[in-house]
């Protein structure tokens, strides 16, 4: 990266350094979504999804790049007008040069992650990967030992969000396993890997119902709650790259 100036194309490269965008699942979408690589970036501003009031947001606070989490653009389109939200998003990027990132599944799994993320939000301590996930999503560690009634009101404090649990009250919370967003197909491996309770975003009903028969606690804190605590942390370590060449570029988390 040359000291005068960051270009789309380097923070695309330091975001690939960090959660390689080639460990994607096969249906995702991440990756430079819109605008020119070689663009020179003026601010950068992260936020969890690519809504109209992000975009407007980016244009009112002078980022002509957004960082999100999630991505846009799943469906192949067949034009560019503003008949829907997402061709309205498309068309306020475009007219404004501001230009998207995406780092969904690959930062789901990464060292420093989604999960991660969530792991130490909720003060997890010894956290790790569950070895038996091929997929890289799940991450345990401990917790003070509690009862679950306990555990869940540490975790609604911690993600300033409702929780949804199902377990016994009284079950002792010492080992947690967590999953950011919508994650209840690993629940059975964060049992299985030995942890009390599992926290991600929603699951099944019917899973959470079964699991509770078996003993073991789920708790479901909200697609955006567990997913959201990976903007800052990005934000940082992206800054901290940043500064290391002695480049200062205005980051902001979306207030939407």
């Amino acid at each position: 990266m040359e000291s005068s100036f960051i270009r789309v194309k380097d923070i695309y490269q330091l975001i690939d350094a960090m959660a390689p965008f080639s460990t994607q699942e096969a249906w995702d979408n991440s990756g430079l979504l819109m605008g020119e690589s070689s663009r020179r970036v003026s601010g950068i501003l992260f936020a969890l999804d690519l809504t109209y009031p992000v975009a407007r947001e980016a244009v009112e606070r002078g980022a002509n790049l957004i960082v999100t989490h999630h991505p846009i653009m799943f469906s192949g389109r067949k034009n560019l007008v503003e008949e829907d939200w997402e061709g309205k998003v498309l068309c306020q990027l475009v007219r404004n040069n501001i230009s998207v990132i995406s780092a969904h599944t690959n930062l789901d799994k990464a060292s420093g992650g989604v999960s991660e993320s969530l792991a130490k939000a909720l003060g997890l301590k010894d956290i790790r990967t569950v070895e038996d996930d091929e997929d890289g999503y799940l991450r345990i560690g401990s917790t003070d030992p509690q009862p679950l009634e306990s555990f869940i009101g540490l975790v609604q404090k911690r993600l300033r969000a409702p929780v949804r649990a199902y377990g016994d009250g009284n079950k002792l919370i010492s080992i947690v396993a967590v999953a950011g967003g919508s994650a209840g197909e690993y629940a059975q491996a964060a049992k299985n890997a030995g942890a009390d309770a599992f926290v991600t975003g929603e699951m099944r009903y019917h899973d959470c119902v079964a699991l509770a028969q078996e003993g073991f606690a789920t708790l479901q804190a909200g697609h955006d709650a567990t997913e959201r605590v990976v903007l800052e942390p990005l934000m940082e370590r992206v800054s901290l790259e940043l500064g290391k060449i002695n480049v200062h570029i205005p980051m902001m988390l979306s207030e939407r």
